[in-house]
């Protein structure tokens, strides 16, 4: 199960802005404290006007000059900003797992405040790859795999124009942890994600089935011995039925986290909303404990 290779979360919130008036920046937060892990730096932004440029974090993006609290459980951390827009507690604190969390920020004239909590810690504990004896024919749609089963059911017509016959190896993960969120009260929520990387000429997102999914701990399968699993699978295309599947990369992880982080990620991938939902009162962005465990596997 090593090397690990770490998950970087990147998000981009800067699109947060496209809904505020011109000349009234709102606060933008971001922030996740892991378990076992030192508190982390929070990074604060201000929304600019829409038609500025957008640069990640800079004199005209960074919020300075801000006062910045950390609460777990009954200790306040204070913060101080160490470079445009990134604060670091003022002395190491490592978070607790199952503690409450609390941040208030004063900048300008505004105050912003953000609850979560540190969700247990999260393993791997074991990964099963299947992949298919041959290349599987079905149909290809706008860099998307449509399985033959449901081209019987949709009918071709329905595909609509541009679709085309292709091969592709279908690839399976399941992933097996330990749910040791049993003895907390609280719901936590899984990110289970498979990320292969199918070379630079190909989109991450191309040739999905079931890369991703957010859902409720409790309601994922469960055995006995209190082990839950989840699988995804994604298509690997090849030219023609006598090539080999092309060897790979396939990153997977396990994100056990709260509703307010399972609500923004959803709602970053929903084209209907404007803006994903935030867990900030006062701003934007997001501030949420969460526990993750990676690993990048050779698919040959």
């Amino acid at each position: 199960m090593r090397p690990r290779s770490l998950l970087i979360i990147v998000f981009f919130l800067g699109a947060c802005d496209a809904v505020q008036p011109e000349n009234s920046p709102i606060l933008v937060v971001e922030a996740f404290v892991m378990p076992g892990e030192p508190l982390p730096e929070i990074i604060l932004r201000q929304t600019t006007p829409l038609r500025s440029p957008y640069h990640l974090l800079d004199q005209s993006t960074a919020a300075s000059g801000a006062q910045v609290d950390l609460r777990m459980k009954d200790e306040l951390i204070s913060y101080s900003m160490q470079d445009l827009g990134r604060y670091m507690p003022l002395d190491p604190v490592i978070a607790v797992p199952g503690a409450s969390l609390g941040l208030t920020v004063q900048w300008e004239n505004q105050s912003i405040m953000a609850e979560s909590q540190v969700p247990p810690p999260i393993s791997l504990d074991s990964i099963s790859i299947s992949v298919s004896d041959a290349p599987v024919q079905g149909l290809l749609l706008d860099s998307v795999f449509i399985d033959p089963f449901l081209v019987d059911s949709l009918g071709l017509q329905a595909l609509g124009a541009g679709a085309r016959e292709g091969l592709v190896y279908l690839v399976e993960a399941t992933l097996y942890w330990t749910d040791s969120s049993s003895q907390d009260s609280n719901e936590w929520w899984m990110r289970t994600q498979l990320l292969p990387n199918l070379g630079e000429d190909r989109r991450l997102s191309d040739y999905f089935l079931s890369p991703e999914v957010v859902q409720l701990e409790s309601e994922i399968p469960s055995a006995n011995s209190g082990q839950r699993s989840w699988s995804g699978a994604y298509a690997v295309p090849v030219g023609t039925r006598g090539d080999q599947v092309p060897g790979h990369e396939l990153r997977v992880s396990i994100i056990r986290c709260t509703q307010a982080y399972a609500d923004f990620i959803s709602g970053r991938s929903n084209p209907s909303e404007t803006e994903p939902p935030s867990n900030i009162v006062g701003g934007v962005g997001i501030f949420a404990g969460l526990a993750l465990d990676t690993l990048t596997i050779e698919i040959q």
